[in-house]
């Protein structure tokens, strides 16, 4: 039987956690971003703003709750809001957004997901017809922030003069045991269903932020916030009687699978189980154990290492070790941070450093586990050759993935066409795993290079 929601679409019931999120804080996730645009020939006027009255609401309730709770609460009101889409005006194919995530699924618990908002991230024109991103030639450009040497607009730092929509929220990090503060906001292109998956994003919050290079703390930044954040929403259920509440996971690049400059971690609710967290993927003895910290490395395509401890600073300060001693390792090479256009003229301050990492911080676990990928910023894509199949006999050709990042090279792979996808439906689960597999072993950097990084981690607690 379907029902309206607190986000005012029909569909299935709500979660029970919803369902108590919006009983007590109904009044803050009914409140518009704005009231209605006024569209003219030269611009958009927002009447009736009402962003920063909201973002000082949600403060207020992670200064309460913890910041699981209030963006709990940003979640409902930004669906309410249509910041986050769950319907795409037809153009040619469904796009139901609201609905379980389609899946195909391999021989290790690997997915592949078509996820079709995502096809839309560029599209400005679809973009501001849903009132979701304004068209460009509406921008202020005196409200329009660049970090980088060609002018690109920051997305983050801009995102209030370019999304009318979108509430930011910032976290002190002081107050917060972070090395630095952070804006809070939702992707209006969440890795699944938008009523489910609860996709937001943390980036720096600095006139002179960051770029996505590693600093000496990245990894327990986002140690530290995955257990704040999903500790904080346990804490709020705790005698509810709720039992279906979120668990939130953490995630981070670095410069493998990211295509924005500014420094930045993702946040959200797997829909499916991460096939990296079975129990007989160790692979070997622990390459360091001490105290109660644990470094296994995991049987997979590509190097992953598994961090264990029981105490979430712990996994955080050898994360970081970790991290540090994979960048060092890739000496003074670089290479530019994107792709820039014919002509032009790369400076020195617009390369980065080979080495990179992927981090997964899982939510279940609240900071007591981490997964370190050690990445070459030069090996993101998976360009198959014309003669490359998951399954000659049965003809089936291997499927091209750009921009690979943590969850395609951990097993969840997102396509963001229906022709791909289309053609990986028609597959076993055999079939799958190779595909998966072969993304994989497409970014796995130097064998010699990931070989004096274990050799460093055994070094790392001397006996």
């Amino acid at each position: 039987m379907n029902s309206r929601t607190a986000t005012g679409h029909t569909r299935n019931s709500p979660k029970h956690y919803q369902r108590h999120v919006y009983d007590l804080f109904g009044d803050v996730i009914s409140t518009p971003s704005f009231d209605h645009i006024d569209k003219t020939p030269t611009g958009w006027l927002i009447v009736g703003d009402h962003r920063a009255e909201l973002a000082a609401k949600i403060a207020l309730i992670v200064e309460r709750y913890g910041v699981g709770v209030g963006m709990m609460v940003l979640h409902a009101q930004q669906l309410r809001a249509r910041h986050i889409p769950c319907e795409i005006p037809p153009d040619g194919e469904s796009t139901d957004l609201a609905q379980p995530t389609r899946r195909l699924h391999g021989t290790r618990g690997e997915s592949v997901l078509y996820v079709p908002v995502r096809k839309y991230r560029n599209d400005i024109d679809k973009l501001a017809e849903l009132n979701i991103v304004k068209p460009k030639q509406m921008w202020d450009e005196s409200r329009i922030v660049s970090h980088e040497r060609d002018h690109q607009p920051c997305f983050y730092c801009s995102c209030s003069e370019m999304n009318p929509s979108e509430v930011v929220v910032t976290l002190d990090g002081a107050g917060c045991g972070l090395s630095r503060s952070y804006e809070l906001g939702f992707t209006f292109a969440p890795f699944g269903d938008p009523l489910s998956v609860m996709h937001f994003l943390a980036w720096d919050s600095s006139e002179k932020p960051h770029s996505m290079n590693l600093t000496p703390r990245t990894v327990s930044d986002l140690v530290q916030l995955t257990q704040q954040i999903n500790v904080s929403i346990s804490t709020f259920f705790a005698g509810t009687g709720v039992e279906d509440l979120p668990v939130i996971d953490g995630v981070s690049n670095g410069w493998a699978g990211n295509s924005i400059y500014h420094q930045h971690f993702q946040f959200f609710q797997p829909e499916f189980t991460l096939p990296i967290g079975a129990t007989n993927l160790p692979r070997g003895e622990p390459l360091l154990k001490r105290d109660d910290v644990e470094v296994h490395r995991l049987s997979w395509e590509t190097a992953i290492y598994k961090l264990v401890a029981d105490d979430p600073i712990n996994v955080g300060r050898i994360g970081n070790e970790i991290a540090g001693a994979w960048l060092r390792l890739g000496g003074a090479k670089k290479v530019g941070y994107k792709e820039f256009p014919d002509g032009y003229v790369v400076s020195e301050d617009e390369k980065v450093p080979v080495h990179t990492q992927n981090l997964y911080v899982p939510g279940a676990d609240s900071g007591r586990t981490a997964y370190i990928l050690p990445r070459d910023r030069r090996r993101v894509d998976f360009e198959p050759g014309r003669a490359e199949f998951v399954n000659k006999q049965a003809g089936r050709k291997a499927q091209s993935k750009r921009n690979i990042g943590v969850l395609e090279a951990t097993g969840t792979a997102l396509f963001d066409e229906a022709a791909s996808f289309d053609e990986m439906a028609t597959w076993g689960p055999a079939d799958i795993t190779a595909q998966v597999d072969k993304m994989a072993r497409a970014v796995q950097p130097e064998r010699d290079a990931v070989n004096r990084l274990e050799r460093s981690l055994r070094e790392l607690f001397p006996h």
